[in-house]
């Protein structure tokens, strides 16, 4: 491996393990707010949801009712789920209400906002946004579009920076320096005589971008789109310099 091979594995090695992908691929939790925690059952009163916990695949800890106990959401032998937008679906285990069906609620991705009703034998209707002092709120928020590998301008997709693709990458790139001062200019988004992270930003901010005439925009390859390949032809030139003419 030579010295321009090392310095890009440790470019992007950096941007992988600075957490660079965090935002975009690690499950967010949240928990109730204090002031809005309660939700109305019409046959055992109110009962509160302060010690649930939401994430983008389940809904954990317990609910309280005062006039029938604890409410489990992670039962060993059901549980609540949570498709990633807020759907619910599944059952809740109460020890003296039996099972509670969630499929009917749901969260809203933007406010945390319950709504809808779950149902059981025993609880009746369990309702999140009655008219009363009834509203169970979370500030867990549905996880950003970016997440998924189909994206628009300006969203980063999370596999990128896998783990894998770092070693990918860096392994299959043909590192080459046969590239001419008015070749390099023609490539290079900002044309200042070197391939650095300010170019890196700009492709990023682009990404996805499609009929794209103008490396200004971080179309390297000049194909119309702003996408991995681009990705790669930078990660072949970084550090190069050239004159400018």
């Amino acid at each position: 491996m030579n010295k321009k091979q090392r310095s890009i594995k440790r470019f992007v090695a950096t941007l992988f393990f600075l957490g660079f992908i965090a935002p975009f691929s690690l499950v967010s939790a949240g928990t109730i707010l204090d002031s809005y925690k309660y939700a109305w059952s019409n046959n055992v009163g109110y009962i509160s949801f302060e010690n649930v916990v939401v994430n983008d695949s389940t809904l954990s800890g317990h609910a309280w009712s005062a006039n029938a106990g604890w409410i489990k959401f992670n039962s060993s032998t059901g549980g609540v789920t949570n498709d990633g937008t807020g759907n619910l679906s599944g059952s809740a285990w109460g020890e003296q209400l039996g099972w509670i069906d969630f499929d009917g609620v749901s969260i809203n991705g933007n406010t945390g906002r319950f709504s809808g009703t779950a149902t059981g034998t025993l609880i009746g209707t369990l309702t999140f946004d009655c008219s009363n002092y009834c509203d169970v709120r979370t500030d867990w928020r549905q996880a950003s579009a970016s997440t998924t590998s189909t994206t628009s301008a300006g969203s980063v997709p999370s596999w990128i920076f896998t783990s894998s693709q770092i070693s990918d990458i860096s392994n299959s790139l043909n590192f080459s320096d046969s590239l001419s001062e008015l070749e390099a200019k023609m490539i290079d988004p900002v044309a200042d005589g070197v391939f650095n992270i300010i170019d890196f930003n700009i492709m990023i901010s682009n990404w996805g971008s499609q009929n794209v005439d103008n490396t200004g925009k971080g179309d390297i390859n000049r194909d119309g789109i702003v996408d991995i390949l681009d990705f790669n032809k930078l990660m072949v030139y970084w550090g190069f310099q050239y004159k400018l003419l």
